[in-house]
C-alpha cells in the first residue's frame, strides 16, 4: 500500500495540490480532532451520538489527504485507523436507532 501511495497518490497530490494547501487541510483536521476530544470531555458532545464521531471523521480526513501528500505512513494509517474506527460507530449508532424503533 505505502509503495502505491509513494508512485500514485502523493505526486498525483502534488500535481494538483500545493504544499501549503495541503498543510492547512492538516491542520483543519488537527483542529477538529481537538475540538471533539474538548467537546466529549466536557459533556457537550457524547460518544455514543453521531457529531462526536462526524468530527473525528472531518479530523482524520484532513490528516489522511495531508499524510499522503507527505507520504507520512505512519499517519496515514494511524488515521485510515481512525477514520474506520468513527464510521462504525456511526453505523453502530444508526442501526441501534433502527433496532429501537
Amino acid at each position: 500500500m505505502m509503495y502505491c501511495t509513494q508512485l500514485i497518490v502523493a505526486p498525483l497530490l502534488k500535481a494538483f495540490v500545493s504544499e501549503s494547501v495541503s498543510s492547512f487541510v492538516g491542520w483543519l483536521g488537527t483542529g477538529f480532532y481537538l475540538l471533539a476530544y474538548l467537546l466529549v470531555s466536557f459533556n457537550k458532545v457524547k460518544a455514543n451520538k453521531p457529531g462526536y464521531h462526524i468530527l473525528n471523521i472531518l479530523g482524520a480526513t484532513g490528516l489522511i489527504l495531508h499524510a499522503l501528500y507527505m507520504n507520512d505512513g505512519p499517519n496515514l494509517i494511524c488515521n485510515l485507523a481512525w477514520l474506520s474506527i468513527a464510521i462504525i460507530a456511526i453505523i453502530a449508532i444508526f442501526l441501534r436507532k433502527i433496532k429501537q424503533s
